[in-house]
């Protein structure tokens, strides 16, 4: 099956894309992040919450969050990498090593970071991201999902 990707003004390839992208094999402690991110939405799986995240720090920390689903208002929903982020932050670390996010259907899948969750992550370094390809885990840096962030001066 051919996917296109739309980007600016042009349909893309999506196979092509991916061969063009670095991809690198998971370590013990990528598939260590991995269990704890479906360990943390087995535990807290609800109505408002779908999705776990894990992040791995540079000092090799790990923290943990949810998402959570405003039903009347989406914009106040968060996902669950700004939760895990948040507890990071408020425990005084500040520059991500590797996240990852899981859905709570009945495979757990690897979700890739959405776009609000690209920038916000962008802002704690270029850390590598656990997707799935094909059919198989796998990590690539965040500059590879997301190259061309918003900056501050």
């Amino acid at each position: 099956m051919l996917v296109l990707s739309y980007c600016h003004r042009k349909f893309i390839r999506l196979d092509i894309i991916l061969m063009l992208m670095q991809f690198e094999d998971l370590t013990k402690q990528d598939l260590e992040l991995v269990e704890k991110a479906k360990d943390v939405i087995r535990q807290r799986k609800s109505k408002r919450s779908t999705v776990g995240a894990a992040l791995r720090t540079k000092n090799n920390k790990i923290f943990c969050g949810v998402n959570i689903e405003i039903e009347c208002s989406a914009p106040c929903s968060i996902c669950a990498e700004y939760a895990a982020i948040g507890t990071m932050v408020s425990e005084g670390e500040n520059e991500i090593k590797t996240i990852v996010a899981i859905s709570s259907n009945r495979q757990y899948s690897v979700l890739p970071p959405c776009g609000k969750c690209r920038q916000f992550i962008s802002e704690f370094g270029n850390p590598s991201v656990i997707v799935q390809v094909n059919g198989k885990l796998k990590k690539t840096k965040l500059s590879e999902l997301y190259p061309l962030p918003v900056v501050s001066d």
